[in-house]
């Protein structure tokens, strides 16, 4: 139906042994914080752009945009680690993992993908990119730094689990009493068109 609108993201999965590792850590702190939303393990990932509302008919000139972009990029090697909350681990409405590996170019590629899909109508960031998991939603701010700092523990290990970043998956988010439901559209590889000059 014409003037449909998507919400779309594009975002880096991760490893099923590293989602795994957090699922076992989320499950044994899911129940810490009163009222917090905790995100399903299916649905983590580190988003490099968050589209928003897209009207369908335009969705093939946006695709085309980010295989553009995509195919300049060279793939690199990431990694998780740390844990943190935005604004603030006393104040946090939103809990996250960090990356450990891999943020550099991570910013690169969000950057790179914010100048050029602002061509097609996509509103530009405007914070920095932080590569992150969002594990977690808060109704309220709250003081969660104990609970960071016990699950950082538990996540050690992720920095001993490094992975290559070789696609990005487009996807569409489709709200629900549930939560959202993830969809990818499509996978997009990295540096298909590299010259070996980044």
């Amino acid at each position: 139906m014409s003037g449909d609108r998507l919400r779309l993201f594009l975002a880096v999965d991760i490893p099923e042994e590293t989602r795994r590792l957090l699922a076992a850590a989320l499950e044994r702190y899911g129940g810490e914080i009163p009222e917090a939303r905790w995100v399903k393990a299916e649905n983590l990932h580190i988003t490099l752009k968050f589209i928003g509302g897209y009207e369908e008919e335009k969705l093939e000139r946006l695709s085309n945009e980010i295989r553009k972009t995509a195919a300049l990029s060279a793939p690199f090697r990431a990694a998780l680690g740390g844990c943190g909350g935005f604004p603030s681990p006393r104040k946090a409405r939103v809990l996250w993992v960090g990356m450990r590996g891999g943020q550099e170019e991570a910013a690169g590629l969000a950057g790179k993908l914010d100048a050029r899909l602002e061509k097609v109508g996509v509103k530009r960031e405007d914070r920095p990119f932080k590569g992150h998991l969002t594990v977690a939603r808060l109704r309220r701010p709250a003081d969660c730094s104990s609970l960071l700092g016990m699950m950082e523990g538990e996540l050690e290990p992720l920095a001993e689990m490094p992975f290559e970043v070789r696609e990005i998956t487009f996807y569409r988010s489709i709200l629900g009493p549930g939560g959202p439901t993830y969809v990818p559209l499509e996978k997009i590889a990295l540096g298909e068109g590299e010259d070996g000059k980044g």
